[in-house]
């Protein structure tokens, strides 16, 4: 059976959006994509901080390993780790691996691959009875060393290190 077209009415319209509607819909999805992308904004952010806390951690990790490996009595002597101490002693690229000269000692000058830079001091123990056989030291680090020192950032790591007889 062929199919017959409709028929309209004469003077109808057929059904179709309002302007109004048209306009609230745009109006919905426009809100529904900014929300999303403020938070793919937010989102960015908090990889991007994230990154940064796990490339520290592991930047902690070694240079403290480092300073374990030196031993006790070099990190105890009277001229190691001074308080006054504003010369890094570590430096680490942007994926936080140590940097090491041909020798595979760390390096002690900046060079174009250096983010991050750490500064090993004394730090003053919170004990009531300290013990000569346990040393605390605070690990600083500043990043990224491209910026102007003022408008880098900065985390404080305090560790310690023992001597077992």
């Amino acid at each position: 059976m062929p199919s017959r077209p409709l028929r309209r009415k004469s003077g109808s319209l057929p059904p179709a959006f309002s302007l109004v509607e048209v306009v609230i819909a745009l109006g919905v999805v426009s809100f529904v994509l900014l929300s999303m992308l403020g938070l793919l904004s937010t989102g960015l952010q908090s990889h991007r901080e994230s990154a940064e806390d796990t490339n520290l951690a592991f930047c902690a990790e070694t240079a403290i390993s480092l300073l374990r490996s030196g031993g006790f009595s070099r990190a105890a002597s009277e001229t190691a780790y001074q308080e006054t101490n504003a010369t890094p002693d570590f430096y680490f690229d942007a994926a936080g691996q140590v940097q090491v000269d041909s020798d595979g000692k760390p390096v002690k000058f900046q060079n174009p691959e250096s983010h991050y830079a750490c500064t090993v001091t004394r730090a003053t123990p919170t004990l009531d009875q300290p013990t000569a056989n346990l040393l605390y030291l605070r690990l600083k680090f500043s990043w990224p060393l491209a910026a102007p020192s003022t408008a880098r950032q900065q985390r404080v790591v305090i560790t310690s290190l023992a001597k077992y007889d």
